[in-house]
């Protein structure tokens, strides 16, 4: 099974925009709050494994059977998402009867909106505005297991152009005050940046926000058209490796959230029970390969490298996601996000969604055998 490379090119249309904003100047104003040792405009040094170019196993049958049921899956094409795909190439959702067909997507906004209008039955995406708006819109989704979570160092760091960090323009995330500042998407990223910003005293009305993909991130930090980005690995390591970005702040509190959630259509999903518990045994089976060591792996490095672009040895160096392969959604976790989206005014409804309802722990608990009944 191949990814299939339907990504538009926007990188270029991106970059030529980016590079004409008026570039804000920042202050060199340090904040107390920043403990943090001197930054380092060198690449961190991080274990990097043998190529593992020509790895992944294609021998191995992952062909369903003729009877098979057939579901389109969205994801981000970063390592965090890697339990959806590397499931696909060791045949985990061939196993389970079922033919997926996997839709790569640059944010999670669209991977919501095809998941509730039925054109995709699953996806891993992040509780991000739009799934919470679209929840009180009456929409079918449902949180069907959980995506992954920061350990620390975190995966997705806060990084600048290592051009800027040996001019010494930036030396601390203080120093981002009044600058251009991108994430990936509206969404769980902010909470990350905000989070990341409170090392230095700031908040995200210090900076002027702005929305980037993450590979074109990379891009925009080199072109100076951001002073900093959020940056997902292993793009994250790739750019530091290049000599591109370096990492300003790489450990910030995050790590009681799971911003991301293994989400399904919810009538599908209750048309075709098990048929999405089989679903969610394999995904959880890929997480939990990928929590016992699995990105040291050369076939599972092989396997990222041919899903996102980026070499298996650098993902062997990149700092890992976390997941958890028991299936369990927290939902203080989802309601942490909610009241951080309604803090930004991103949520248009007035009252919270109580987030054990867009939750259903059936199908991740007979995918685990902790449940016999449900789906």
């Amino acid at each position: 099974m191949r990814p299939v490379r339907r990504l538009a090119s926007i990188g270029g249309v991106l970059l030529v925009l980016l590079v004409g904003l008026f570039h804000v100047g920042v202050s060199g104003r340090l904040a107390a709050a920043q403990t943090s040792s001197a930054l380092s405009c060198e690449p961190a040094v991080r274990p990097i494994s043998s190529p593992v170019a020509g790895l992944v196993d294609s021998s191995r049958d992952a062909s369903p059977a003729g009877n098979a049921v057939a579901l389109k899956v969205g994801f981000v094409p970063i390592s965090i998402y890697a339990p959806v795909f590397v499931a696909a190439e060791k045949g985990y959702y061939a196993e389970e009867g079922l033919a997926v067909d996997l839709e790569p997507l640059p944010g999670g906004a669209d991977l919501v909106a095809l998941t509730a209008s039925g054109q995709l039955q699953a996806a891993a995406a992040g509780a991000g505005p739009a799934f919470w708006n679209g929840l009180a819109l009456g929409l079918p989704l449902v949180v069907v297991a959980p995506g992954h979570f920061e350990g620390s160092p975190v995966a997705t760091p806060l990084m600048i152009s290592r051009e800027v960090c040996e001019s010494g323009r930036i030396t601390s995330v203080a120093d981002l005050q009044g600058g251009n500042v991108s994430v990936n998407a509206l969404g769980a990223t902010e909470y990350w940046l905000a989070q990341a910003l409170s090392t230095g005293g700031l908040t995200l009305d210090d900076v002027t926000l702005r929305t980037i993909p993450f590979p074109d991130a990379v891009f925009a930090l080199e072109a100076g058209a951001v002073d900093a980005a959020m940056v997902g690995e292993p793009l994250a390591t790739k750019a530091e490796q290049d000599g591109i970005a370096v990492r300003l702040a790489d450990d910030f509190p995050v790590q009681d959230v799971m911003p991301t959630a293994l989400m399904a259509n919810r009538d599908w999903a209750t048309a075709n029970g098990d048929a999405m518990v089989g679903f969610v045994r394999a995904y959880l089976r890929a997480a939990a390969d990928l929590e016992a060591g699995g990105f040291q792996d050369p076939e599972t490095q092989a396997i990222i490298e041919e899903y996102t672009g980026v070499p298996g040895n650098l993902v062997a160096a990149a700092v890992p996601p976390r997941y958890a392969p028991d299936g369990v959604v927290e939902p203080e976790s989802l309601a942490k996000l909610q009241t951080f989206f309604r803090e930004r005014g991103q949520l248009e409804y007035e009252n919270d969604i109580d987030p054990v309802t867009v939750i259903d722990p059936t199908y991740a608990e007979r995918a685990t055998g902790g449940s016999e009944t449900g789906g």
